[in-house]
Parts: structure tokens; sequence; C-alpha cells
């Protein structure tokens, strides 16, 4: 489509001015949206309008601040548009519906609901769960041990509070004096946030909070007082294969563990010799040859660690299949149960499956896309990702 050309080399600028980790991620999105407004309007050309408004509607308000510094300096009048900038939540999940599908899914993994906590929860953070993107996720874990986790991610609707304060107000959870209760804000202190996610666990309620994160560089993570010594013990393993950049954490408050999320740019480019090289040099067992094949295939590969150990407590390599035809029910009988059986709300089945080394061995999480859009965040994700060596 044709763009005016002064507003042409206003996009630019403003595209430049974002962090460099972002900017494969949020030029494209930006020009498709303004591209998009023209349209509506029946415009010729890209005009100022359609950037500026767009600009605003499809980037997470971390960037919003900075933007609104660069608009002031190339002189464009902001204040003229913000009456027609329109950001809202992009879903209207209906609570009651979403509830019985999470008893349907107790039953079809085997997993015993308390419906009075999975409503502490929700009623907790309605407006994110009935307008962010959700997703349901059990494991498959022996049945005594196998969880349900419901997830809402939100990075476009600012939180305030933020959902650990939230979570301590509405006495979801309890500070205990535990190292994981401080980290949130030397995190907030540390790093630009991007949005936030939590995970309700159907059996307890409130698990998980998760703080994601400007993509940034890992190196600052090894300063804060707050975090477990074994990121520290294993930061030549991380510098050795590459992981300098990450994009999440995500704090377990019932197992007292955190997660720390690295994003792949480019899966078609991983090599199975190099992932099991990251398993052999943490002493997990490697899986066999069709599962290695498939971390191949990964989005995300996160590492979670404990206050109580020095080692790497499990390693898990995330894949989204956006066709149900594609998830891998030959893996375990529950994945194909669960892909199979699963309650929707939408008429495309889309399934993320995490496979995972633990010290007890191999095991998968299976993740039904909710509202069918936690895929499209993981692949925006990975855009701004790297390359394991």
């Amino acid at each position: 489509m044709e763009w005016q050309p002064e507003v042409k080399k206003l996009y630019e600028e403003i595209v430049a001015g974002t962090p460099e980790t972002v900017r494969p991620i949020v030029g494209p999105v930006v020009r498709e949206a303004a591209e998009k407004k023209c349209m509506e309007r029946n415009g010729k050309a890209v005009a100022e309008v359609d950037l500026v408004i767009s600009m605003f509607e499809v980037t997470p308000p971390a960037f919003q601040d900075m933007m609104k510094e660069d608009l002031k300096r190339l002189n464009v009048d902001l204040d003229k548009y913000l009456a027609k900038i329109k950001c809202t939540y992009k879903f209207n999940t209906d609570l009651k519906q979403l509830v019985d599908h999470i008893l349907k899914i107790g039953e079809l993994a085997e997993v015993i609901c308390d419906e009075k906590a999975i409503w502490n929860v929700l009623n907790a953070y309605k407006d994110f769960y009935t307008g962010s993107t959700v997703t349901i996720r059990t494991t498959t874990k022996p049945k005594e041990k196998r969880d349900i986790s419901v997830r809402y991610l939100e990075h476009m609707i600012p939180h305030n509070p933020d959902p650990y304060t939230t979570a301590i107000n509405e006495g979801l959870i309890e500070k205990n004096g535990h190292p994981i209760h401080k980290m949130i804000p030397e995190i907030l202190s540390t790093f630009d946030i991007l949005g936030w996610g939590v995970d309700l666990d159907v059996r307890t309620g409130l698990s998980k909070i998760w703080p994601f994160i400007v993509p940034s560089p890992f190196e600052p993570t090894y300063s804060m007082s707050t975090i477990p010594n074994s990121i520290n013990k294993h930061r030549d393993y991380f510098e050795k294969h590459g992981l300098n950049v990450f994009s999440v954490f995500g704090l377990d408050f019932r197992n007292n563990s955190t997660n720390i999320y690295f994003m792949i740019k480019d899966p078609s480019k991983a090599r199975q010799e190099v992932y099991e090289t990251l398993l052999k040099e943490l002493n997990f067992e490697i899986g066999p040859p069709e599962v290695m094949k498939k971390c191949c295939e990964a989005l995300t590969i996160y590492y979670t660690f404990n206050w109580d150990s020095d080692r790497v407590e499990r390693i898990c390599f995330g894949i989204g299949f956006p066709e149900e035809e594609q998830a891998p029910v030959n893996f375990h009988p529950l994945i194909k149960k669960y892909v199979e059986n699963i309650p929707t709300i939408t008429k495309i089945h889309k399934f993320i499956c995490s496979i995972t080394f633990g010290r007890d061995g191999l095991f998968y999480k299976i993740e039904n896309d909710y509202t069918e859009s936690m895929i499209n965040l993981l692949s925006d994700g990975a855009k701004a990702g790297l390359e394991v060596k």
C-alpha cells in the first residue's frame, strides 16, 4: 500500500526509537495496523492519522511513553488523535462457561477441581480472565501429581495494581518471608515490564505470576539479590550456549520456584545435537529420537530453579501447534485424549505442547489455546528471540 512520504519517514523514525530487541515485532505490527486503518477510511495512502492511532492501539503500554516523546520531538500533535484511540480487551470470555469447561477438563484429566478456589482467582482478576488471552493446561504426570492450570496473559491493558499486589490484597497468597516474595519488586526495578500473566491451579487457587519483560539481556539477572543461587551457578552454561536474551519470569508461589524463559527466533535453524547437549551438560536423560526432533520446533526454552538446590530442576521445550492435526497425540495417551475431547469456544483448535525434562524423567504439558491467541503471541515474541549455540 502507498504511504505519504513524510508519514513513511515518521514511521521509520518511531520504530528506530524502540528497543532494538523488539523492533522486529513492533515494526511489522504497526505497519500492518496503519495500512488497515487507511483501508477502513478508504484512504489512498497511509496518513499521519492512520499511523499515530495504530501505534497506540497495537503496541503495549511499555513502549508508549517513549513513542509520545518521539512524536513530540518530531512535531506531531498527539492531542488531536487521543480521542480516536481505542485500546480495549480483545475478548469477552463467559466466565461461567469457562468454569464449566474447567470442570469438564478436570474429569478428562482426572484432576479434582475446587470450584470455590477457581472462582476466588477468577473474581480477583475478572476483567483479565474475561478479556485477555486464556489457555488451559494439564500434564502427563501420574494422576496423584497432575494439575490443571488456567492462565491469562495481557500485554495491552495496564495492571493497576500489579497482579502480585492484587494476590496479596485478595488473600490469594500470603507473604511468608520466602525470597520469591521479594522478586517482584526487584524485577520491577531492574527491567521494563511488557505485560503480566496469572495462573490458577484448579485444585488450590492462584499458583503463578508471570512478569513479561521487554526482551532484555540476561546479564542484570545475575546481580539480583532475590534470585535462586542456582541461576548464578549456571552463568557459564548460559553464556556458553548463547542464552543471553530472555523475556519472562514465571514465579511459582505454590512450589517456591521460578522459571526463566528464552524465546527462539528461528526454530528451523535448531539442531538436535545442540539441544541434546543442553540436557546432557545438566545431567538430564535424553528423550527418544522422535521427541528430541520435536524439541527442535520449540518457540521457547525455559529452565526451572528453586532456592533449595544448586541444580536446574527442569528444562522445557514449548512448541505451538496451530492446527489440531499437528499435535503429537502419539507421545502419550492423555495428549490424544485431551486434544480429541477438550471443550472449546473456538472453531480452530490450537495447542501448545511442552516437552519437559525433569529430575524424575520426561513428561509432557498439553495446553489448549482457549481464546485462539496464545500461539500468535508466542510467534510474535519469538521474533525478538535468539539462536541457541
